[in-house]
């Protein structure tokens, strides 16, 4: 069994149901612990959700590449989107209570991200966005 997967999507949200069941059907292949599948399943989503919605239109065209590699004592995530840069790592994080005192039913997904992973890196290098999350398993 492949210790890592490779799907390269459309920015289109219509295939966002795909990404994530093969996302979880790899993990579950590997026996991961279904809270782990979960907030990796999430994490994910929100990634490339936001590359989706959030891309300059000249970029529409240019597919996303998501790789899942299990390894011994962690699940690493890398999102790779053609674009302009834009690092989530460094957005403020946002007042939770403010967000929904103020009625705002969406905009927590760089949250969720940075919240649900152990460790969220970004790096830009030639109009490539690169986004690394890892989630830390014990086996």
């Amino acid at each position: 069994m492949p210790d890592t997967l490779s799907i390269t999507l459309p920015r289109i949200t219509s295939r966002l149901d795909y990404l994530r069941e093969t996302i979880v059907n790899f993990l579950r292949s590997h026996s991961i612990e279904e809270s782990i599948i979960s907030r990796i399943e999430l994490s994910v989503y929100e990634a490339v959700v936001n590359i989706i919605e959030h891309s300059s239109p000249e970029y529409q065209n240019r597919d996303i590449d998501v790789q899942c590699a299990v390894r011994e004592d962690e699940i690493l995530v890398i999102v790779r989107n053609y674009g302009d840069k834009f690092d989530m790592t460094s957005v403020v994080m946002p007042d939770l209570e403010l967000h929904y005192k103020s009625g705002k039913m969406r905009g927590l997904g760089i949250y969720f991200i940075r919240t649900l992973m152990d460790n969220v890196e970004y790096s830009y290098d030639d109009m490539i966005n690169t986004l690394r999350m890892s989630k830390i398993i014990r086996r």
